[in-house]
């Protein structure tokens, strides 16, 4: 064979080898979809559009305070000042399992006074933590019985009054703001389609902040009572120059404003009014908030 036709073989053979590598691409490009860079980009757009949505859940989740905590409890600090002017603070977890299943017992409870009992009874585990710290500020500062009571009542105070609503007294009727749930100066935040009695559990307020009238006295009820110290403290409940209203009530030897007091029929106990909306409220040692009071009655929690 001269070099010539060698020459040519080869050629040849590059040349057949070369349209079939073309011919396999093409197939490959057209039927299956590889190397599609229209399909590449589609998915590129998809896979950044999901990122983003992530991306805004996630924000939008820490912007919920309960959202912002990991290894599955939510950490909280609250600092504030009580009537003697000393200033307290106090950090507490609360696991979030337990947040969780405040709120789904709260939407078990009947729509009337008597779920604040189903609402206490409930929470105590959840709020252990936070009730130790409570604990240890009384025995660290030797506070006595009135001293306690006042710490921890003005702690409930501390947070500015937030309007909770349900389904038949929606947020921005009745003079209400409209519905963002934030704790905050006056006019107020408000929170919509609270149910079933528009109060939030003692656990959940410990958590959010945001609370109205029973609400905060709920709590202050309820942190008196898990301590187990001797405090006897229950729901007030009646009527006001506003309205339906709740109060705390306290029994304490002795205090003035005798007329701002309800006698619990069951036990003969006299329970005076403490009105946890308000910073610097003192109660027995302190001016009365409202002029009208009538129809009282004692609420027990058990």
């Amino acid at each position: 064979m001269t070099r010539e036709k060698k020459y040519f073989n080869v050629s040849q053979l590059l040349f057949w080898a070369l349209i079939v590598l073309l011919i396999v691409l093409s197939f490959l490009k057209s039927d299956l979809g590889l190397f599609n860079e229209n399909e590449l980009t589609r998915r590129h757009l998809e896979e950044d559009s999901l990122n983003k949505i992530a991306r805004q859940e996630a924000e939008e989740q820490d912007d919920n305070g309960q959202d912002k905590d990991t290894g599955g409890t939510i950490k909280r600090t609250w600092k504030w000042e009580s009537f003697d002017g000393k200033t307290y603070t106090l950090e507490f977890t609360v696991p979030k399992k337990a947040y969780k299943s405040a709120r789904e017992n709260r939407l078990k409870q009947s729509p009337d006074p008597n779920c604040w009992a189903g609402m206490f009874r409930h929470d105590r585990a959840g709020l252990k933590d936070m009730v130790e710290g409570y604990r240890n500020i009384i025995e660290e500062q030797k506070l006595d019985y009135r001293q306690a009571m006042q710490m921890v009542v003005s702690s409930a105070q501390n947070f500015n009054y937030t309007y909770i609503t349900w389904g038949q007294e929606p947020c921005g009727s009745g003079g209400r703001p409209p519905q963002d749930c934030k704790p905050k100066p006056y006019p107020y935040g408000c929170c919509d389609n609270v149910e079933p009695f528009a109060v939030y559990s003692p656990l959940e307020y410990a958590v959010n902040g945001a609370g109205d009238c029973d609400t905060k006295a709920l709590f202050a009820m309820a942190i008196l009572k898990y301590l187990n110290m001797g405090f006897d403290a229950e729901m007030l409940m009646g009527q006001v120059e506003a309205g339906h209203h709740a109060m705390l009530g306290v029994c304490v030897p002795n205090p003035p404003y005798r007329d701002l007091s309800v006698r619990d029929m069951r036990s003969g106990k006299r329970y005076y009014a403490w009105e946890c909306t308000q910073r610097n409220n003192v109660a027995e040692l302190g001016a009365p908030v409202w002029k009208m009071f009538k129809n009282w009655e004692v609420v027990p929690i058990r």
